[in-house]
Order: C-alpha cells, then sequence, then structure tokens
C-alpha cells in the first residue's frame, strides 16, 4: 500500500522519525532492517542480528530512511502481508524493498497527540504465518478446495472460463477486487468491444508484485503459461513480413484476459485487414501537473478549430488527468499521413497556448506544460481503448459530449460504478464514431497550404 507525501499517516511517520533522530533509545522505538539489492521484505535481516558495528549499522539506516522520506524518487509503503513494516520503493524500481523498518508500541504512547498514527509491532511478534495445518489426503484436501472456492460468476459465455482468485484485491487504493473488475467489463462489453474488435491489442497483465508486464503476440503471452485459445491470436500481413497478433473479439476473449491479469485494454490505431492504413487518428492532451481547468481550456480550443476545419472529432479522458481526441479516417491513408495531420493540428492548437502548453518532442522540458502529443499515431501505438479501466484507479477512459467539456468536469468521478447509469441516461457519445470520416492525407495538405506559414 502507497502512503503518499501529503497524507496524515505519512506526516505522522516523519513527525515521529525526526523527533527520534537524537534520542539515545531511537532503536527501541524504531527497528531497521536492511535487505540485499533485489530482495523484497520477505528477505530482510535485522540490523540487531548484526554482532559488528551494530551502532553503525543503524545509524547508516536510520539515515537512509530520513533521505528517503525528503526524495521525491522514494515512496513509501506499507506492507500489505506484515502490518506494521513499512518500505521505500524507487520511481525506477518497484522490486527491491529497500530500508524496512517498524514502530515499537511505545510509539503510540509516546506521540499519541498525533492525527493518524502509524500501525505498530509489539517487539518478538510473529513475522511469518503459522506452518500450515498437517495434510490431509487427496479427496479430502480436493473437497476442502471446493468447499472454500468462491462461488463462479454467472457470465453468459460460449466457453468455459475457471476464474481464479476472485476476492484478490487487485487496486488498493480503491479496494476493487478481481470480481469487480470482471463484472464491470461483463457489463460493459457491448460498449467496449466495438473499440477492440477485429485490431491488433496490447495486453498489459499484472505480476504477482504488481507491476504490468506488456505482451503483443501469442508467443509472448504463453511464455510460461499452457492452454492460450487460439482464437485470441491471429496472423496478419505488415509490409513484407507476418506477424501473429493478439485479438479481443468477444466478451469470452475481454474476459479470458481479465482472468490472465489484464485490467486495461489498449488497440492499435488499424485493423487486422489493412495494419498500414489507421482509421483513426488520436490527439494527447496531458495535464503535466496543470490544474484540470486549464487542460479544459486547450481542449475546447482543439474542438473549435476542427470544428472550424469542418473536421469532425470526438473527446474521451485518458482515465487519469487528460484527454484523447479521436478523428475518424477514412482508412486510405497511411500512419505518416495520420501523423502529419496530428502533428499540424497540435501545431495549431499551440499558437493559441505558446506559454501554456508545448510539443511532446525528445529533449524538450516539459515540466509545469500541457503536453500536446501527435506521436501517438505511430506505427504500433496502442491507445486505452473508451471504457477500458485506468490502471491502479476506479476511473474509466470515458467518452464525453464535447458540451460536457466545461470548467468544473471531474475526471476523478468517472468512476465503474457509475458508467453503466451514465450510458443509460445520456446514449454513448461515440455512438456516431465512424458515421463521418475525413482523408488526413487531404486535411494535412489542406492546414500545410494555408497555416504551414504559421508554424
Amino acid at each position: 500500500m502507497i502512503i503518499r507525501k501529503n497524507t496524515k499517516a505519512f506526516k505522522s511517520i516523519v513527525e515521529i522519525i525526526t523527533a527520534c533522530d537524537q534520542r539515545a533509545d531511537r532503536n527501541k522505538l524504531i527497528r531497521l532492517y536492511i535487505t540485499k539489492a533485489g530482495h523484497t521484505v520477505e528477505d530482510r535481516i535485522s540490523i540487531e542480528a548484526i554482532e559488528e558495528e551494530t551502532d553503525v549499522f543503524y545509524n547508516l539506516t536510520f539515515a537512509a530512511v530520513i533521505e528517503n522520506l525528503k526524495s521525491s524518487d522514494h515512496q513509501l509503503h506499507g506492507s500489505d502481508d506484515i502490518p506494521g513494516l513499512y518500505f521505500f520503493h524507487t520511481t525506477s524500481n518497484k522490486v527491491w524493498d529497500q530500508n524496512p523498518f517498524e514502530f515499537d508500541d511505545r510509539v503510540t504512547k509516546e506521540f499519541a497527540d498525533l492525527e493518524q498514527l502509524p500501525v505498530t509491532r509489539k517487539k518478538g511478534t510473529p513475522i511469518k504465518p503459522p506452518a500450515p495445518a498437517k495434510q490431509k489426503g487427496k479427496a479430502q484436501k480436493k473437497e476442502a478446495a471446493r468447499k472454500s472456492a468462491p462461488k463462479q460468476p454467472a457470465y453468459k459465455l460460449k466457453q468455459k472460463i475457471e476464474f481464479t482468485d476472485l476476492n484478490k484485491v487487485v487496486f488498493k487504493r480503491s479496494g476493487l477486487t478481481k470480481r469487480d473488475i470482471l463484472d464491470y467489463y461483463n457489463n460493459i462489453a457491448d460498449y467496449i468491444l466495438p473499440y477492440l474488435k477485429d485490431r491488433p491489442q496490447l495486453i498489459r497483465l499484472r505480476s504477482e508484485r504488481g507491476g504490468l508486464n506488456e505482451y503483443r503476440s501469442a508467443e509472448e503471452l504463453t511464455s510460461g503459461a499452457d492452454d492460450l485459445p487460439t482464437s485470441i491470436q491471429t496472423t496478419i500481413a505488415h509490409g513484407k513480413t507476418k506477424q501473429n497478433v493478439l485479438v479481443c473479439n468477444t466478451k469470452d476473449h475481454l474476459l479470458y484476459y481479465i482472468e490472465r491479469g489484464a485490467v486495461d485494454f489498449y488497440p492499435q490505431l488499424v485493423r487486422i485487414k489493412s495494419p498500414s492504413y489507421p482509421d483513426y487518428c488520436v490527439i494527447g492532451i496531458e495535464a503535466g501537473g496543470n490544474t484540470p481547468d486549464k487542460v479544459i481550456d486547450v481542449a475546447r480550443m482543439a474542438h473549435h478549430m476542427l470544428t472550424a476545419l469542418n473536421v469532425p472529432s470526438f473527446i474521451k479522458t485518458d482515465g487519469v488527468s487528460g484527454f484523447q481526441v479521436y478523428i475518424p479516417l477514412d482508412g486510405k491513408s497511411n500512419f505518416d499521413d495520420s501523423l502529419t495531420l496530428a502533428q499540424n493540428i497540435c501545431r495549431l492548437i499551440l499558437l493559441k497556448f505558446p506559454e501554456r502548453a508545448i510539443l511532446r518532442e525528445p529533449g524538450e522540458y516539459s515540466l509545469g506544460k500541457i503536453i500536446l502529443d501527435y506521436h501517438l499515431n505511430e506505427d504500433q501505438q496502442a491507445i486505452i481503448a473508451p471504457y477500458a479501466l485506468a490502471a491502479d484507479t476506479a476511473t474509466v477512459a470515458t467518452p464525453l459530449y464535447w458540451e460536457e467539456v466545461t470548467k468544473g468536469l471531474s475526471i476523478e468521478k468517472l468512476q465503474y460504478k457509475t458508467l453503466l447509469k451514465r450510458l443509460k441516461e445520456t446514449g454513448d457519445p461515440f455512438d456516431d464514431f465512424f458515421k463521418k470520416r475525413i482523408n488526413a492525407k487531404e486535411i494535412a495538405g489542406y492546414i500545410e497550404k494555408y497555416y504551414a506559414f504559421l508554424f
């Protein structure tokens, strides 16, 4: 569980550790551990277990904990398996649990005036769970497993899928379980599948430690796995080469990926039958740390410009803090044409916000700027699908009507719990998405002809 820096829990931990820094009995109040590079808290070594130079190791480790609390590159975590044990991860390394520590029960008495006290542990509290009970016979174990297994969901599927770990919490921040995610995609399938069907997929599966592994082909996905359904793979001709790609054409496919560990879906901008010709163009408008209202101003300007150019456009949230503007294409222009179209539109938007926005380019300093991203239209790119859950949150990449994109709009309120009700009340803002299409090459050429002198 991440303990964010602006929370009361984090501030209380900082205050306690800072107050103990110069105390002679700090090792009685705060117990420290060390881990070898690449190891987890399960493999920690107590500072007290080091016979020689114990004080030196304690001082060095305590100093490291203080620096980590101040560092923008280190994130404090509380263990989900061992209550009261804290550790750090760096932004670049989510595997190595660094500088574990825990508070003794006496801390709660000495710092009782703090608003939110950390979880503490009595010295000598067992760390590991008790040994498993004596093994039963095979028949007994099978029956016990059958009785303890959660009831299988009653989804209407053509193929039998055995769902596992249904009560496992997948999104710790919002408390979503695997069953919650399966239920959501089962209910939203009719809305999300049109944007997944017959498109190469980038499938992102969560590892046991919460990281995301990306797969584009059956060969990649079957590494370490068996019995992969043949229906989720196909071969496409891409130029002079052939590629095996993953597809998601049915509810069975959708829920199979969830069972394997997926939480979101990223289709490519092309269909399998025409892998070199995208049928929509996407412009990303990323917050870059700006307030929502400033991002909304840029999004609305994009709409005004596209309307003036007689270009149909649709908008959805990215599920986090920004927007993605979709332009339906006739599928007759290649990736270069689509990329040029997106780049030219971004340049026009930038003319209106030269101090506030910036194009996403290598080496550009973008901190505090709204980022206009046209690179989403490069070959092999995959964009989070409309109605997909955004990883690690309960928000959804939600299609909006342009009139909804006004100041006060809260992306955080577009949650999985309310999406179906919203769709029943307002309809699908992307319902007419492919009914009016443009030629990317023609519009890109028109912009260059009449507006390139402004760039």
